[in-house]
C-alpha cells in the first residue's frame, strides 16, 4: 500500500466531502467484522463468513446475510431470516460502536473542515435509521450536513447531492476505506482519500486512489 497523505491546504481545494462511517468516522469497522462471525459461531463457516465480510465491507448487511444463507450453509433464505439476523446484529454492535473511538486524527481533521464551510455528507451502508441514532447519540450532528445509509447505494447519494448542490466532480472528495467506498468514487468521477487498513492490503495494491494513509494523525 502507497502513502498518499493530504494536507491541510489541499482539503480547501474542495467544497464538498463524503464519508463512509465505520473505519473512517470511528472505529468500528472490526466491531461489525466480529459481530459478523458471531452471528455464526457454531456453523463450521466462521472463517469464510470472516472473508466474505470483508470482501465486501460497505455492502449492505442484508445482502451478505442472503450470499452466506444461499451460498455458504446451502439454504433457502428469507425475509424474516434477514430481519431476524438483522436484529440479533443492531444488539451484537449497538453498544459497542456507541462506545468506538474516533479514527486517529478525524475530529481535529473534521473540525478544520468544517471551519472551511465544506458541505459534508455521510454516505454509509449502514441501515439509515440506525446510523442518524448513532449520530445523535455521539453528538456528531454538528459535523455533517446530511447523514444516509442502506438501502441506498454510495454513488446513487453522492450523485444525488452533487446534482441537487450543484457540486462539479472536481469539487467533492470521498473518504472511505472498503471497495464499495472506492467503487462508489468511481462511478461519480470524484477524488478518494484510501483510509489503508491491512485487511484490504490487497485490494489497494491495485486499486488507484489520490491520497491515502493508515489515519488521519499526520496530516499537516
Amino acid at each position: 500500500m502507497i502513502i498518499k497523505p493530504i494536507s491541510y491546504t489541499e482539503l480547501r481545494n474542495y467544497k464538498c466531502m463524503f464519508f463512509d462511517f465505520d473505519g473512517v468516522v470511528l472505529e468500528s469497522g472490526n466491531i461489525k467484522t466480529d459481530a459478523f462471525v458471531e452471528l455464526y459461531s457454531g456453523s463450521g463457516i466462521e472463517e469464510q463468513v470472516r472473508e466474505h465480510h470483508l470482501a465486501h465491507q460497505g455492502v449492505v448487511r442484508y445482502e451478505k446475510f442472503k450470499w452466506i444463507s444461499e451460498n455458504l450453509l446451502k439454504q433457502e433464505h428469507t425475509e424474516e431470516m434477514g430481519l431476524e439476523l438483522g436484529n440479533r446484529f443492531s444488539e451484537l454492535v449497538k453498544g459497542k460502536v456507541l462506545a468506538a473511538p474516533f479514527v486517529p486524527g478525524f475530529r481535529e481533521m473534521i473540525t478544520f473542515i468544517r471551519q472551511q464551510n465544506i458541505y459534508c455528507v455521510v454516505a454509509s451502508g449502514t441501515p439509515q435509521e440506525e446510523l442518524r441514532e448513532i449520530i445523535i447519540n455521539r453528538k456528531l450532528s454538528p459535523f455533517f450536513d446530511e447523514v444516509y445509509g442502506s438501502p441506498r447505494e454510495k454513488a446513487e447519494i453522492t450523485l444525488e447531492v452533487m446534482q441537487r448542490k450543484q457540486f462539479r466532480k472536481e469539487d467533492c472528495l470521498f473518504f472511505g476505506d472498503a471497495s464499495t467506498d472506492h467503487q462508489a468514487a468511481e462511478q461519480t468521477n470524484v477524488d478518494f482519500f484510501a483510509r489503508l487498513t491491512p485487511e484490504l492490503s490487497d485490494y489497494w495494491e491495485n486499486a488507484p486512489y489520490k491520497y491515502g494513509a493508515l489515519d488521519f494523525s499526520k496530516m499537516q
